[in-house]
C-alpha cells in the first residue's frame, strides 16, 4: 500500500469514528481536503469554508486544525459539495468541488448525489467514491473575501439579562425575534 493510501486510510478510520460511519459525503470530503492540501503545497495556517452542513465539515475538522469551535471553519448552508482551504494571511486558496459531469461515470454515486435513487446502498456509493478518488473532483484557485473575525464588545439584553454581541442592539437575537430556536417550558430559573 502506498504511503498516500495509508495516510488516507487512517483518515477514513478516524473519520468514521468521528462522523458515526463512513458516509459517501465524508469519503468525498477526505479526498477533497487531500487534493486541496496538495494544490496549496506548503503553507502557513489555513482557514476553511465548507458549502454544505452535511458531512464535509467533519472531513475538514479531522484533517486540518480548522474547526467550527475555533472559528477557522466557516459553514455556508448552500447545499453544494465544495470546500475551500485558504491562507489566513494572504486569503489565497483553492476551492475543490464534486463535479456533477465527472460523477456521471459512477451510477450509484450519481443517483445518490442527485437524490434520484432512494434505494442506493451506501456501501455501493462509498465503493464508487473509493474507486474514483480524485477523479470526481474539480478545483479552482480563489481569493477569499470573508470579513475578518471580530470579537467586539458585549451588551446585556434588556429583556432576558443574558450577554450578546453589542452589535445586535439592546435585545439579543432571541428576544428581538430574529432567531428564536427554543421555547422555554418552565419559567422557573434554577441556580446551582
Amino acid at each position: 500500500m502506498s504511503s498516500r493510501k495509508q495516510y488516507l486510510k487512517n483518515y477514513f478510520i478516524e473519520g468514521a469514528k468521528f462522523h458515526g460511519n463512513l458516509s459517501p459525503g465524508l469519503a468525498i470530503g477526505i479526498f477533497m481536503v487531500d487534493l486541496a492540501e496538495d494544490i496549496l503545497g506548503s503553507h502557513g495556517l489555513v482557514d476553511a469554508v465548507v458549502e454544505t452542513q452535511l458531512c464535509l465539515p467533519d472531513a475538514v475538522q479531522i484533517m486540518t486544525p480548522c474547526s467550527y469551535g475555533n472559528g477557522w471553519l466557516k459553514v455556508k448552508d448552500w447545499g453544494k459539495f465544495a470546500i475551500t482551504l485558504y491562507d489566513k494571511e494572504r486569503l489565497d486558496g483553492v476551492r475543490v468541488y464534486l463535479d456533477v459531469e465527472k460523477i456521471k461515470n459512477y451510477p450509484h454515486l450519481y443517483h445518490w448525489y442527485m437524490r434520484g435513487k432512494k434505494d442506493a446502498e451506501t456501501h455501493e456509493v462509498v465503493s464508487e467514491v473509493m474507486e474514483a478518488e480524485r477523479a470526481i473532483l474539480s478545483w479552482e484557485k480563489v481569493k477569499v473575501k470573508l470579513p475578518p473575525k471580530e470579537k467586539g464588545p458585549v451588551s446585556i439584553c434588556i429583556s432576558c439579562g443574558e450577554t450578546h454581541p453589542a452589535s445586535n442592539g439592546e435585545l439579543c437575537p432571541r428576544c428581538s425575534g430574529k432567531d428564536d430556536y427554543y421555547q422555554v417550558i418552565n419559567e422557573e430559573i434554577t441556580k446551582s
